[in-house]
């Protein structure tokens, strides 16, 4: 760890988590919200892509039935064929307005997509942040521990040595000094 864990306190490293708990969670929140986005931008590039090819149909079929008026009666009169040639115009116009729709709809997708995926790179880097105050946080629980059982052991042994006396520090040694 980055962090030396006997100079810290339980409770500022507990806090420090915690933070990046808050922090990780907003991300995820945030990665949440771009995902929706994503996925609605996508959906209504599949609809704009279907209503363009509605109207391409419509288009192809209305030419063909002119088509088919020329060759059945062999002369339309003036007004027949201005009302087809309008008719025909109207569809071009809305396949024109389906196309701009689509390249809107795909545009909108690709820059969903691409929030999407800063806002999972930037929730990845929360996560790692919280899963490495985790670890400090336990190696620190862990110093504390170690120390407040070395501690006990100390203050045993000092109360040890109070009872067999003080003066005797060949009796505690084994007589070695």
């Amino acid at each position: 760890m980055d962090v030396p864990s006997d100079r810290m306190s339980c409770i500022h490293v507990s806090s420090l988590r915690q933070v990046k708990d808050m922090r990780e969670r907003s991300a995820r929140s945030e990665l949440s919200n771009m995902e929706a986005k994503r996925h609605i931008a996508t959906s209504a590039a599949e609809h704009a892509w279907q209503e363009l090819g509605i109207a391409e149909k419509h288009h192809t079929e209305a030419q063909a039935e002119v088509y088919q008026q020329l060759m059945s009666v062999g002369t339309l009169s003036v007004v027949e064929l201005d009302h087809c040639q309008l008719t025909l115009e109207r569809l071009a116009i809305e396949i024109s307005s389906k196309r701009r729709t689509l390249e809107e709809a795909r545009i909108t997708q690709k820059q969903a997509e691409t929030a999407a995926s800063e806002r999972r790179a930037h929730w990845a880097k929360r996560s790692a942040a919280t899963h490495k105050w985790r670890q400090i946080e336990t190696d620190v629980r862990r110093a504390a521990d170690t120390h407040s059982e070395v501690t006990a052991e100390l203050e045993a042994d000092d109360e040890v040595l109070l009872r067999h006396g003080r003066g005797l520090p060949t009796l505690v040694a084994g007589g070695s000094i």
